[in-house]
């Protein structure tokens, strides 16, 4: 079967409630975000840390910090009948893309909204190839305003990876780059690529996409290409060892530096252990073979389990959920780190059971790491957002906190830090275990 993503539903699930466990004195306490429920809230870097929220909702809203909380989610975009909201991000001054997908004939479009700090939002435009269908875009956006877009588009022979890219200052993403052949048609289903984007500041951009996600596609490898500050997508390279699915991480540092993090997912009849590779590299230039620095067994775990981030003095760093030989408990959380130009060293590890990763780098060697923790009781299940942080000096990460209530099911947590070195965690609260309920975020003073 297809692989379960972020929204998976686990409607089978009952949480298992306990008394509320007050957050790690490093973290302020959880705070609601509104009375409205969502999906994927998303933690930005912006406004001395800020909530987007609003995913496959008519309009994105952002909830803006206020001291050590949170105001109100206020819409930024305005709602059209016809689109729903994909992906949004902003930049460090508070600039705003928005991602949608329009549903009306003649057919399905991407389309991009641009959202300044003051609120003044662009007329939202077409950015996908007309006039055929394109679905499923993917965005990242680097502090000084470059955007990578990146969606599947349909010709007459089958999906298509396409992307774009916004430079910093311009009014509207360049025209669309066709990146892929193809994607194979399995019985009477077409398939599409598996897409993976992130900006980097000047224009940059690195991109994946492979074949798979399903038993019925052959393994293939992933693709990755780079863009440097001519936003152009140069070559097209491939890693090994990617097996049926590639869980991805990537980074792109301010300098053009480029971490491709990836584990090897296997479907029936491939069923093998797996491996974090990396290949590392700059853009516009070939990057290294993949190294494989971890190796865990087949039990691989829905959403992701893999997270790559550059700090601002150039410190790469890499996550993995280290997975066992059981489906769906997670893995043992490792992180690996690297100054620039210098070597991964040996393995700190953080938690286990660990899934659903979030990494970001911040001021200095600061970074902080969020995840989940699925813990397994007699008749019942729940969830718990757990976090670790690392300081602007550097070193390892601390010790691995608690950070969401424990009488309710913390899933799907994001995490971005400030200019300042704050870090902001985001995620969904409920009782049921399934991919939404009540955004909630809180704050750590990372120093």
């Amino acid at each position: 079967m297809d692989r379960l993503r972020k929204l998976a539903s686990a409607a089978t699930v009952v949480a298992a409630l306990a008394a509320p466990t007050a957050a790690h004195a490093a973290w302020t306490p959880p705070a609601t975000l509104g009375s409205s429920t969502g999906a994927n809230p998303t933690a930005q870097g912006a406004f001395d840390g800020s909530v987007e929220t609003g995913f496959l909702d008519p309009t994105v809203s952002l909830a803006k910090r206020s001291g050590d909380g949170f105001t109100a989610p206020t819409p930024i975009t305005a709602a059209d009948p016809f689109e729903k909201v994909w992906a949004a991000q902003l930049d460090a001054k508070g600039d705003a893309v928005v991602l949608t997908v329009r549903r009306h004939k003649p057919f399905q479009r991407v389309r991009a909204t641009f959202v300044a700090a003051d609120g003044t939002r662009s007329a939202t435009r077409t950015i996908s190839t007309t006039p055929r269908s394109s679905a499923g875009p993917q965005l990242s956006v680097a502090p000084d305003g470059t955007a990578v877009a990146a969606w599947s588009w349909h010709d007459v022979a089958g999906w298509r990876a396409q992307a774009s890219i916004r430079r910093p200052g311009q009014a509207a993403f360049d025209p669309p780059q066709t990146l892929s052949p193809p994607a194979p048609v399995t019985g009477k289903a077409q398939s599409r690529p598996i897409l993976n984007v992130a900006a980097g500041d000047g224009g940059r951009a690195v991109l994946t996409w492979q074949f798979g996600g399903n038993a019925d596609i052959p393994e293939s490898p992933l693709h990755v290409l780079t863009a440097g500050t001519d936003s152009k997508f140069g070559a097209d390279q491939t890693l090994d060892g990617a097996g049926g699915y590639a869980d991805v991480g990537l980074a792109v540092g301010a300098g053009g530096a480029v971490q491709v993090a990836y584990l090897d997912e296997h479907f029936v009849g491939h069923e093998t252990g797996s491996s974090l590779r990396v290949a590392q590299g700059t853009v516009g230039a070939p990057l290294s073979a993949p190294a494989v620095l971890s190796s865990g067994g087949k039990g691989t775990s829905s959403g992701n389990q893999v997270a790559a981030a550059f700090s601002a003095d150039g410190t790469a760093t890499v996550a993995w959920a280290k997975p066992g030989n059981r489906y769906e408990e997670g893995g043992a959380l490792e992180v690996f780190t690297r100054a620039a130009d210098g070597a991964f060293g040996a393995a700190q590890t953080l938690a286990q059971n660990a899934e659903g990763l979030s990494l970001a780098g911040g001021p200095a060697g600061a970074a902080a790491l969020t995840w989940m923790v699925e813990t397994q009781q007699p008749k019942s299940v729940s969830y718990a957002v757990h976090a670790a942080t690392r300081p602007q000096a550097g070193g390892p990460f601390g010790a691995d906190e608690t950070i969401s209530d424990t009488s309710r099911n913390g899933l799907w947590p994001s995490v971005a830090m400030t200019p300042a070195g704050d870090a902001i965690a985001a995620w969904v609260s409920n009782t049921d275990g399934s991919g939404g309920g009540s955004n909630t975020a809180a704050i750590s003073h990372v120093g």
